[in-house]
């Protein structure tokens, strides 16, 4: 009994380790909500709950210059987004380091012409990570130099 108790035990642990993120993930927000009337695309990045499963993680990224914020995905990376439908309004996103929440962001519709006041990206041309569309339109301070992702980003990935 003591055996089996230990085995469990052991499986346990196992599996938690293995469930801990390491290294970049940017992973779909469920049910987003905005959070603040002034601020279209707004969310509680701390209540914010995120899909189970990232849609990608460090295997889809080739390259993060983080001069000019552009990811530079690898061919799965790519492919990922083939049957991706990002709707017009954009599809609310939430970039991790190591399994910590680091900031929002949207994934945006080239076609879309509407305008996003908080980080975006179009996943399918650059990949260009920014602030504001059009660039004076923005709300609140720019979450994307945060300095434990910089370090991170500077020692593993070629700048």
């Amino acid at each position: 009994m003591k055996q089996n108790l230990f085995f469990v035990f052991l499986l346990f642990i196992g599996s938690n380790l293995y469930a801990q993120k390491s290294g970049i993930e940017f992973f779909f927000v469920k049910n987003y909500i905005n959070s603040n009337s002034d601020c279209k695309y707004c969310f509680d990045l701390q209540t914010a709950q995120l899909e189970s499963a990232p849609i990608l993680n460090e295997e889809d990224i080739k390259n993060f210059n983080w001069k000019n914020q552009q990811i530079i995905l690898t061919e799965k990376g790519k492919h990922k987004f083939t049957d991706l439908k990002i709707p017009l309004p954009g599809l609310p996103i939430v970039l991790t380091l190591n399994g910590r929440k680091i900031y929002s962001l949207w994934f945006w519709n080239v076609f879309s012409s509407f305008g996003c006041d908080r980080v975006y990206a179009y996943p399918t041309i650059d990949f260009k990570i920014q602030f504001g569309l059009p660039k004076n339109y923005s709300f609140g301070t720019d979450p994307r130099f945060n300095k434990k992702l910089r370090k991170y980003v500077v020692s593993k990935y070629k700048q």
